[in-house]
């Protein structure tokens, strides 16, 4: 049990899990295109009219304050860290926070792009049947909370090697994500695509700070071997130069 939640066996079990996720959303994604858009939308309207219209009303406001935690939890965590990093002049929760904070820049740029490039209708401008408890009116795919709140969960779970960190991190993305299908506001292609979104930028974000943190280590290893040479080449050397007429 020690050796699963070790930091290198709950890395490898993340990283094939999101390989999962990812070669799942792949391969829906390849199943919906041997239909055609008629069938695939089809398929999309009835999985969230089954979610929407079958929802425990009693839990609506639940769900709201679920959505509505998204953006305050993704934006507090990189700015705590990186406040704590400051004023404690601790650089590892400094390099959390930036590490979030790119990861989250990365997830808003790519979901925004899609929107605009898309700019596919909510559901219930297209279905007057959906119930929706909110009215945005920026495109639907990809979820832009799903997105956001998946970048969040991951960007914890590759810095944090700890159960009780990890597991409310992915049951909390979990929450926002099915809460916008509860709502009506996004259709579940529209969650998938923002959960691989997100993911994939906490991801990516984490690989490149931690290529560019080799890289700065690298130097200055170079340096240091540069102005302190092997001890027994000074040696050699100075021996070398005493032997000189």
């Amino acid at each position: 049990m020690n050796g699963f939640l070790s930091r290198h066996g709950l890395n490898l079990y993340f990283r094939r899990t999101w390989i999962g996720i990812g070669l799942i959303g792949v391969g829906m994604l390849f199943s919906l295109s041997l239909f055609s858009p008629i069938h695939a939308q089809n398929l999309d309207i009835r999985l969230l009219r089954d979610i929407n219209l079958h929802r425990p009303r009693s839990l609506d406001q639940a769900f709201l304050d679920i959505t509505h935690s998204t953006i305050p939890v993704s934006l507090a965590l990189p700015i705590g860290y990186t406040g704590v990093g400051w004023l404690e002049h601790d650089s590892l929760a400094l390099a959390r926070g930036l590490r979030m904070g790119l990861a989250l820049a990365c997830t808003a740029v790519v979901t925004e792009g899609l929107k605009r490039a898309i700019h596919r209708p909510r559901p219930y401008m297209t279905y007057p049947d959906i119930e929706h408890l909110q009215n945005d009116s920026d495109g639907s795919f990809p979820s832009g909370h799903t997105s956001l709140a998946f970048c969040t969960a991951t960007s914890l779970a590759l810095q944090h090697a700890r159960w009780y960190v990890q597991i409310p991190a992915w049951t909390w993305a979990a929450a926002v994500a099915y809460s916008r299908l509860d709502l009506g506001m996004h259709y579940p292609s529209d969650v998938l695509a923002g959960m691989m979104v997100g993911a994939g930028s906490a991801w990516a974000g984490f690989r490149l700070q931690q290529w560019w943190l080799h890289k700065q280590q690298k130097k200055q290893a170079e340096a240091l071997t540069a102005f302190h040479p092997d001890p027994f080449l000074s040696m050699v050397i100075r021996n070398s130069n005493q032997s000189l007429p």
